[in-house]
Protein backbone atom coordinates (compact mmCIF):
# COMPACT_ATOMS: atom_id res chain seq x y z
CA UNK A 1 0.00 0.00 0.00
CA UNK A 2 2.54 2.41 0.85
CA UNK A 3 4.76 2.00 -2.51
CA UNK A 4 1.29 2.91 -4.45
CA UNK A 5 1.03 5.94 -2.43
CA UNK A 6 4.92 6.77 -2.64
CA UNK A 7 4.87 7.18 -6.13
CA UNK A 8 2.48 10.05 -5.79
CA UNK A 9 4.40 11.93 -3.11
CA UNK A 10 4.32 15.30 -4.52
CA UNK A 11 0.58 15.15 -4.93
CA UNK A 12 0.19 14.26 -1.65
CA UNK A 13 2.32 17.27 -0.42
CA UNK A 14 0.52 19.67 -2.73
CA UNK A 15 -2.71 18.26 -0.83
CA UNK A 16 -1.73 19.11 2.80
CA UNK A 17 -0.75 22.66 1.31
CA UNK A 18 -4.16 23.02 0.01
CA UNK A 19 -5.49 21.81 3.32
CA UNK A 20 -3.73 24.64 5.47
CA UNK A 21 -0.48 23.17 6.06
CA UNK A 22 2.32 25.43 5.78
CA UNK A 23 4.85 24.26 2.69
CA UNK A 24 7.34 24.16 4.93
CA UNK A 25 5.73 21.46 7.59
CA UNK A 26 3.62 19.60 4.25
CA UNK A 27 6.56 17.02 3.92
CA UNK A 28 6.48 15.88 7.76
CA UNK A 29 3.01 16.07 7.28
CA UNK A 30 2.71 13.36 5.15
CA UNK A 31 5.09 11.49 6.75
CA UNK A 32 2.68 11.48 9.52
CA UNK A 33 -0.19 10.00 7.16
CA UNK A 34 2.08 7.52 6.25
CA UNK A 35 2.71 6.07 9.55
CA UNK A 36 -0.94 6.49 10.30
CA UNK A 37 -2.09 4.57 7.25
CA UNK A 38 0.38 1.72 7.92
CA UNK A 39 -0.54 1.44 11.53
CA UNK A 40 -4.32 0.87 10.70
CA UNK A 41 -3.43 -0.96 7.08
CA UNK A 42 -6.12 -3.78 7.42
CA UNK A 43 -9.03 -1.31 8.11
CA UNK A 44 -7.64 1.56 5.07
CA UNK A 45 -6.44 -0.64 2.73
CA UNK A 46 -9.73 -1.69 1.17
CA UNK A 47 -10.75 1.91 1.30
CA UNK A 48 -7.62 3.29 0.15
CA UNK A 49 -6.66 0.88 -2.69
CA UNK A 50 -9.66 0.45 -5.46
CA UNK A 51 -9.55 -2.96 -6.95
CA UNK A 52 -7.43 -1.86 -10.30
CA UNK A 53 -4.91 -1.02 -7.96
CA UNK A 54 -5.65 2.59 -7.78
CA UNK A 55 -5.56 5.49 -5.02
CA UNK A 56 -9.57 6.50 -3.64
CA UNK A 57 -8.56 10.62 -4.16
CA UNK A 58 -11.12 11.04 -1.95
CA UNK A 59 -10.25 9.02 1.19
CA UNK A 60 -6.83 9.92 1.05
CA UNK A 61 -7.73 14.15 0.69
CA UNK A 62 -9.97 12.82 4.06
CA UNK A 63 -6.88 11.36 5.91
CA UNK A 64 -4.43 14.19 4.56
CA UNK A 65 -7.15 17.07 5.58
CA UNK A 66 -7.58 15.34 9.37
CA UNK A 67 -3.78 14.83 9.66
CA UNK A 68 -3.05 18.36 9.15
CA UNK A 69 -5.57 20.04 10.94
CA UNK A 70 -4.72 17.33 14.00
CA UNK A 71 -0.90 18.19 13.58
CA UNK A 72 -1.32 21.45 13.02
CA UNK A 73 -3.26 22.12 16.43
CA UNK A 74 -0.65 20.38 18.41
CA UNK A 75 1.29 23.48 19.47
CA UNK A 76 5.31 23.88 18.45
CA UNK A 77 5.28 20.56 16.92
CA UNK A 78 7.61 21.00 14.21
CA UNK A 79 10.34 22.41 13.93
CA UNK A 80 12.52 23.18 10.98
CA UNK A 81 15.53 20.41 10.71
CA UNK A 82 17.87 23.32 10.86
CA UNK A 83 16.79 24.63 13.72
CA UNK A 84 16.63 21.53 15.71
CA UNK A 85 20.26 20.55 14.34
CA UNK A 86 20.69 24.71 15.47
CA UNK A 87 22.19 25.29 11.81
CA UNK A 88 22.11 28.36 9.79
CA UNK A 89 19.31 27.03 7.72
CA UNK A 90 19.24 28.81 3.95
CA UNK A 91 15.87 30.29 3.58
CA UNK A 92 16.30 32.14 0.94
CA UNK A 93 14.55 29.69 -1.22
CA UNK A 94 11.99 28.89 1.50
CA UNK A 95 11.14 32.69 2.12
CA UNK A 96 10.41 33.31 -1.76
CA UNK A 97 8.69 30.41 -1.91
CA UNK A 98 6.87 31.35 1.15
CA UNK A 99 6.15 35.51 0.02
CA UNK A 100 3.91 33.90 -3.03
CA UNK A 101 2.01 31.48 -1.23
CA UNK A 102 1.15 34.14 1.41
CA UNK A 103 0.29 36.36 -1.45
CA UNK A 104 -1.64 33.75 -3.20
CA UNK A 105 -3.92 32.79 -0.09
CA UNK A 106 -4.09 36.98 0.62
CA UNK A 107 -6.20 37.09 -3.05
CA UNK A 108 -8.32 34.37 -2.51
CA UNK A 109 -9.46 36.02 0.34
CA UNK A 110 -9.66 39.26 -1.52
CA UNK A 111 -11.73 36.66 -3.74
CA UNK A 112 -13.76 35.95 -1.21
CA UNK A 113 -14.19 39.09 0.31
CA UNK A 114 -16.50 39.92 -2.62
CA UNK A 115 -18.92 37.40 -1.72
CA UNK A 116 -21.96 37.71 0.04
CA UNK A 117 -22.09 37.45 3.57
CA UNK A 118 -23.89 34.04 3.55
CA UNK A 119 -21.48 32.55 0.88
CA UNK A 120 -18.49 34.18 2.97
CA UNK A 121 -19.21 32.87 5.86
CA UNK A 122 -19.89 29.72 5.17
CA UNK A 123 -16.63 29.29 3.30
CA UNK A 124 -15.03 30.64 6.50
CA UNK A 125 -16.34 28.44 8.83
CA UNK A 126 -15.61 25.45 6.32
CA UNK A 127 -11.67 26.10 5.16
CA UNK A 128 -10.74 28.17 8.38
CA UNK A 129 -12.14 26.41 11.89
CA UNK A 130 -11.89 22.54 12.64
CA UNK A 131 -15.43 22.64 12.62
CA UNK A 132 -17.21 19.58 9.56
CA UNK A 133 -19.60 20.27 7.50
CA UNK A 134 -22.10 18.30 10.17
CA UNK A 135 -21.12 20.74 12.66
CA UNK A 136 -21.79 23.51 10.36
CA UNK A 137 -24.92 22.45 9.27
CA UNK A 138 -26.57 21.98 12.58
CA UNK A 139 -24.54 25.04 13.77
CA UNK A 140 -26.51 27.43 10.40
CA UNK A 141 -29.27 25.33 10.61
CA UNK A 142 -29.09 24.08 7.25
CA UNK A 143 -28.95 20.70 5.25
CA UNK A 144 -26.02 18.74 5.08
CA UNK A 145 -25.94 18.47 1.33
CA UNK A 146 -26.19 22.01 0.94
CA UNK A 147 -23.11 23.05 2.69
CA UNK A 148 -21.25 19.60 0.15
CA UNK A 149 -22.54 21.28 -2.80
CA UNK A 150 -21.85 24.60 -1.70
CA UNK A 151 -18.14 23.65 -0.58
CA UNK A 152 -17.99 21.91 -3.71
CA UNK A 153 -18.57 24.81 -5.60
CA UNK A 154 -16.62 27.09 -3.89
CA UNK A 155 -13.40 25.11 -4.23
CA UNK A 156 -13.88 24.46 -8.34
CA UNK A 157 -14.34 27.96 -8.23
CA UNK A 158 -11.00 28.73 -6.21
CA UNK A 159 -9.44 26.14 -8.58
CA UNK A 160 -10.34 27.28 -11.16
CA UNK A 161 -9.60 30.88 -10.64
CA UNK A 162 -5.80 30.33 -9.28
CA UNK A 163 -4.72 27.26 -10.37
CA UNK A 164 -2.28 28.94 -12.54
CA UNK A 165 -1.07 30.97 -9.82
CA UNK A 166 -0.68 27.43 -7.53
CA UNK A 167 1.31 26.21 -10.21
CA UNK A 168 3.18 28.27 -10.43
CA UNK A 169 4.51 28.69 -6.82
CA UNK A 170 7.45 26.45 -7.44
CA UNK A 171 8.73 27.98 -10.40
Amino acid sequence: MLEILGKRHEEWVRMAISAGSPPLFAQDIIQEVYLRLHKYRETAKHKLIDKQGGVNLFYMWGVVRNTTRTELSKENKYLPLAEFYNEKADDEADSEFELRYQQLMHNIQDEVDNWGDYNQRLFNLYFKSDLSMRKIAKGMGIGLTHIFCSVTKYRAYIKGKFSDDFYNLKD
